[in-house]
C-alpha cells in the first residue's frame, strides 16, 4: 500500500483519484466545518461549486453555509464556520456548502474509490478509514488560492505518522515524508504552527480566532465523512 499527497487544489491528477482512497483536507476550514457539522446532528452535507448552486437548493430544511476569500457569503445563513454551526439547530436539517477551495476539491476527487474528508479533528478515524478500506491512499490538500497552506500539510503529516504507526511497511511518497517531519516538529504546539501560516493570519484578521482554535482540536471526533452520490454522511463502514 502507497501514501502520497496533493499539495494544492489543482496539482492533482487523474491516478491519483482513480482506484484509490481520497482523503480532502481543508483544515480551514471546509473539512472541519464538514466534521463539525455531521458530529453536530446534521443529516448530511452537499458541497456545491458555485454561490448560485447553492440559491438553487434552498429549502425549509437546508442551511446555507459558505464564504469566498474567507467572508461570509451575503445572504446565506453561516459562514463556513464550525463554531458558527455548533450554535445552529441541526435538528432534521441538512448543509449546502460552498467554499473557495474546499468544496471544489471534493468534486475534483469525485472519482475515487472513496472519497474521505479529513482534518485534525478526525485525523485518527479518519487514516485508520483509508487503511482499512486496503487501497493506496491521497490525501488531498485543497490549499488556499491556488497555493499550498502550512495547516493542510500539517494535517496530511498528522495522518502519514498515524498511518505508518500501524501499517509500519507503508509506502510513502517524498512529499509525504517531509510533511510528516514537519508534523512531529509541531506536534506538541500545534496551534502555534498553524498561526504561522497565510490562511490562519488572514482569518485572524476576518475576526474567526475561535474557529482556529477549534479546527486545531486532535481527535475531537470519531466520524468519518464520506462522499456519495454528490452528499456527505457519516461514513457507514469500519
Amino acid at each position: 500500500m502507497r501514501a502520497e499527497v496533493v499539495a494544492s487544489l489543482d496539482e492533482i491528477r487523474h491516478d491519483q483519484i482513480a482506484r484509490r482512497t481520497v482523503v480532502v483536507i481543508d483544515v480551514l476550514r471546509a473539512s472541519s466545518t464538514i466534521v463539525t457539522a455531521l458530529a453536530h446532528g446534521f443529516a448530511f452535507v452537499q458541497p456545491v461549486e458555485t454561490i448560485g448552486q447553492a440559491f438553487a437548493l434552498r429549502s425549509d430544511t437546508a442551511v446555507l453555509a459558505g464564504e469566498r476569500h474567507s467572508k461570509k457569503i451575503a445572504d446565506f445563513h453561516c459562514d463556513n464556520s464550525p463554531t458558527e454551526l455548533l450554535k445552529t439547530n441541526p435538528a432534521g436539517r441538512h448543509l449546502v456548502l460552498t467554499t473557495t477551495n474546499g468544496t471544489r476539491a471534493i468534486h475534483k476527487a469525485e472519482r475515487a474509490e472513496l472519497l474521505l474528508i479529513g482534518c485534525f479533528l478526525n485525523a485518527t478515524a479518519c487514516i485508520e478509514q483509508a487503511l482499512w478500506k486496503g487501497l493506496d491512499i491521497t490525501l488531498y490538500c485543497a490549499g488556499s488560492r491556488q497555493v499550498f497552506s502550512l495547516e493542510d500539510g500539517l494535517a496530511a503529516g498528522m495522518m502519514i505518522h498515524r498511518a505508518k504507526q500501524q501499517n509500519p511497511g507503508l509506502s510513502v511518497c517524498d512529499l509525504g515524508l517531509m510533511l510528516e517531519a514537519g508534523y512531529r516538529q509541531f506536534a506538541e504546539q500545534l496551534l502555534a504552527g498553524v498561526m504561522m501560516g497565510v490562511t490562519a493570519r488572514r482569518l485572524v484578521q476576518h475576526g474567526c480566532s475561535e474557529d482556529i482554535r477549534h479546527c486545531c482540536l486532535v481527535d475531537a471526533y470519531s466520524l468519518v465523512p464520506a462522499v456519495r452520490q454528490r452528499r456527505i454522511y457519516p461514513c457507514l463502514v469500519s
